[in-house]
Formats: structure tokens, sequence, C-alpha cells
């Protein structure tokens, strides 16, 4: 059962992800996605921090408004000075999802790490933009026609660099495609870091917090259907039958003549037998 505390934040981020993106303030969403796992969290402080992460490297810059030079101290301040840095170690920790946590232990994984310099950036004035490459996310900084690796400490990419890079991590079974480079919407960020959550909850069979990030995965792209399935899975587990049903009749109006939707129909009545066996 969720608390007061938890559904404030649910209807929060739901505020903020229903947003233009132009609108929409990805630091304050990603701090709204935190407070589910932490109901005490206070987005206030944690906002002030990334307005001194700003007036930091201004300082740092001589107050000087050249975005080239801005972007460079940025880099500087945050990954040299400051060491925000990649968690290799525990990546699958979900703590290194959760941008709140990177501010307060400066680890992160690559999402969350773009996303606190994207925030950063941002108030300084700085042209970039999220890129949801496979496997790795990354910055576009457009006045230096360059990619940023947040989780390896800041390094600057080419676009020929983030070829190879994907290739490293892929090999042959991924064809590249320009369009990886692509700027990723806020909207889809915040996705991509629920997904995140969603596959780490899933592996560790903690199918409540699962739920959670697949719900919130669902307002922000109610089109993808296949998300419904994986929520009535998740809520088999937990014998929440009723709920298992709402999803996959979610499941079936959302995807219309699906091919699989015959076999849903079975598994909705074999839950409704469920029901009733308990009555």
């Amino acid at each position: 059962m969720t608390t007061n505390q938890e559904q404030d934040f649910r209807q929060l981020f739901t505020h903020q992800a229903g947003l233009p993106d132009a609108e929409l303030d990805l630091g304050l969403a990603a701090l709204y996605l935190a407070g589910e796992e932490y109901p005490a969290l206070n987005a206030a402080p944690y906002l002030q921090q990334l307005d001194a992460l700003a007036e930091g490297v201004k300082e740092a810059a001589s107050d000087s408004r050249d975005k080239e030079t801005l972007a460079h101290t940025l880099n500087a301040h945050l990954f040299d000075r400051l060491g925000f840095t990649g968690n290799p170690e525990d990546y699958y920790n979900p703590e290194n999802s959760f941008l709140n946590r990177v501010l307060d232990t400066r680890n992160g994984i690559p999402i969350t790490l773009s996303v606190l310099y994207l925030e950063v950036a941002r108030r300084l004035g700085i042209k970039c933009y999220g890129v949801g490459m496979p496997g790795h996310f990354l910055v576009a900084l457009e006045e230096l026609d360059l990619y940023l690796d947040p989780f390896h400490s800041g390094r600057l990419l080419s676009a020929g660099d983030c070829r190879r890079l994907a290739q490293e991590m892929f090999g042959p079974a991924l064809a590249w495609n320009d369009d990886f480079l692509a700027p990723c919407a806020k909207r889809l960020i915040l996705f991509r870091m629920l997904n995140n959550l969603k596959q780490i909850y899933l592996r560790e069979r903690d199918y409540r917090r699962g739920i959670g990030a697949l719900q919130r995965m669902t307002l922000i792209d109610p089109a993808a259907t296949s998300l419904y399935k994986e929520l009535a899975w998740c809520q088999v587990q937990l014998r929440d039958y009723q709920p298992a049903i709402q999803s996959l009749e979610t499941y079936l109006r959302q995807a219309g003549s699906a091919q699989d939707s015959a076999a849903v129909k079975e598994q909705i009545q074999s839950l409704w037998n469920a029901l009733a066996q308990r009555n």
C-alpha cells in the first residue's frame, strides 16, 4: 500500500511528465521520481545544490559568458574538482538511478549523471541535450560539436568515438544508426530512468517497486502496450489478481486487435477463477 507522501510524489511526477517537453523541469521531475523511494525527500535543497553547482562554475570561469569556456569549466568543476563519476563497482544499485542520491554520493550511472550535467548546464545557458545511445547515455554539447560521457569523468567524444564505443559494447550485433545520436526528449529520459529501475527491481524480485516503476512508465507512454502485460505479471506474483485483471483489460483496450488477444482473455478468465476460489 502506498503512503500519502508516495501518492503526493506520484501526483507531482504525473504533472511534470504531462507538460510539454520545453516546460518540463527535468531536475524537479527526477527528484519527484525519487520521492516514492524516499518519501521524506525535500526537493528544494537539491534544487539549491544544482544552483550552487552552476554558481561554482561561473566563479571558476571568472564570470565568463563564453559558452565554450563555460562548458570546459563545467567539466572540470563537476568531474575533476568535485569528483562526480560513474559507479561501476555497484552499477545496479537502485540508488544510482535517483538524482538526490547522485548529489549525495557523487556516484551514478550514465543517465543520472547526464541529468545532473544537463540541469547544471541549463542554468549556465549552455546548449546541450541528452543522447540515448544504446547501452550508454551521453550528453551532446552543441557549441563544441562533441559528446560528453559523464560516467567516465566527463571524457569528450567525437561522433566517431561514439560509434566505436557502441561497437565495443555490442559488437557486430548492433548495426550503427546515426539516429542513435539524436536528441532524447526529457520525457524519454524519465522513461529510460524508470526502465532501468524496473529491470533492477524485477531482477531482485521486488515486484512492488517494479509495479511502481511500470505504472509511472505508463503515465509517460500510455501507448507502450507491453507495459500493461508486465504490470499484470508483477501483480500476479503478488497475488493481486484484481489489479492484474485491470492491467490486462487495459492492454486489450490499448492494443486493439493484438495477435495474443485470445490468450490474454484466457488469462483474465483464469484470474477471475482464482478470485472466485478465494470467496
